[in-house]
């Protein structure tokens, strides 16, 4: 059970269940189906994207534990220091979360309606100058990545007619509860999981691998393009695999850097996402945003890398 009771840092009691703390771009991976037949597997993960509901409520929940993280570090700053990477865990949770509603395509009523919402509630927070990120960039991110028949839908002050659920989900109103799914990851972490948190955080995905993975998938999307004949599959593999790409180039921009290696390949991620201009620019956006989160992260620590040969990045 979470212990709400803590009044400081200090305080907390952490389980020690053995938790695999996984963020949704990452869970991504794992959505890939064993198929023989490389174009039709990456066609098939649009059917297996997780609902924009789901995301949205798994972020909001790991932005309130870091808000809770962050009032008791208040209490107590002098625990900050040694518990600091909890704190950095959850922040990166709560940003994959948003980041992977903007890389996931609506594909029902319901994420029709959490895109729109999302769209109005970045609107009313960068007119109050409360937005996060850069507000240029949201505006891109917001955009569709793909075409689609949908109507565009613009919420007013009333929820639409049969959202109300929808609604209630996307505002918070109800959250998910840790291990009530079905237990596999991505699932919610709270503060009580510290000790899994801080050992994921402590260990980062290798971002030049990373990198291989996605020149990789682009040069084998270039390929599926020339086939003759093209794979019936080959519109769902293109998308299919611009989505697991962005969501590994977002996955370095969001991970600090911990070494000039690691700077480097951040370096050429900005490069390649500028060269890829054909590209959706909504991902590119969305890389953007990832890199500039990590930026703040690492800016937070000497631990982490921000400087190259004498020039901040």
């Amino acid at each position: 059970m979470t212990d709400t009771t803590a009044p400081t840092l200090r305080d907390l009691v952490f389980t020690t269940d053995s938790v695999q703390v996984t963020d949704e771009l990452a869970a991504f991976e794992g959505l890939l189906p064993d198929m023989p037949d490389d174009v039709e597997r990456h066609a098939a993960l649009l059917e297996r994207l997780p609902p924009l509901l789901d995301l949205r409520e798994r972020a909001l929940f790991h932005a309130q534990e870091y808000q809770r993280f962050l009032t008791l570090a208040d209490a107590d700053p002098s625990a900050l220091e040694y518990m600091v990477d909890i704190g950095n865990a959850l922040a990166l949770l709560s940003h994959a979360g948003e980041i992977a509603m903007l890389l996931v395509p609506p594909a029902s009523p319901e994420d029709h309606f959490a895109r729109a919402m999302l769209a109005k509630e970045r609107g009313e927070q960068y007119r109050k100058g409360d937005g996060v990120h850069d507000a240029k960039l949201m505006e891109r991110a917001l955009r569709r990545s793909f075409a689609d028949s949908h109507p565009r839908l613009v919420i007013g002050a009333r929820v639409p007619r049969g959202m109300e659920e929808a609604a209630q989900r996307f505002s918070g109103a109800v959250l998910p509860q840790s291990g009530a799914g079905d237990s596999t990851p991505p699932e919610v972490y709270h503060l009580d999981h510290g000790m899994a948190l801080e050992a994921w955080f402590d260990d980062p995905p290798d971002l030049a691998l990373l990198l291989d993975e996605v020149r990789t998938l682009f040069a084998s999307v270039e390929a599926w393009s020339q086939a003759e004949p093209p794979s019936p599959f080959w519109y769902g593999a293109r998308r299919g695999a611009l989505i697991l790409a962005y969501a590994r180039l977002c996955r370095i921009g969001l991970w600090p850097a911990r070494s000039s290696d690691d700077l480097i390949v951040k370096m050429e991620v900005e490069r390649l996402i500028s060269e890829r201009a054909a590209d959706p620019d909504p991902m590119r956006a969305a890389v953007e945003i990832a890199l500039g989160v990590g930026r703040r992260i690492a800016k937070q620590s000497g631990r982490f890398v921000t400087v190259l040969g004498g020039v901040e990045l």
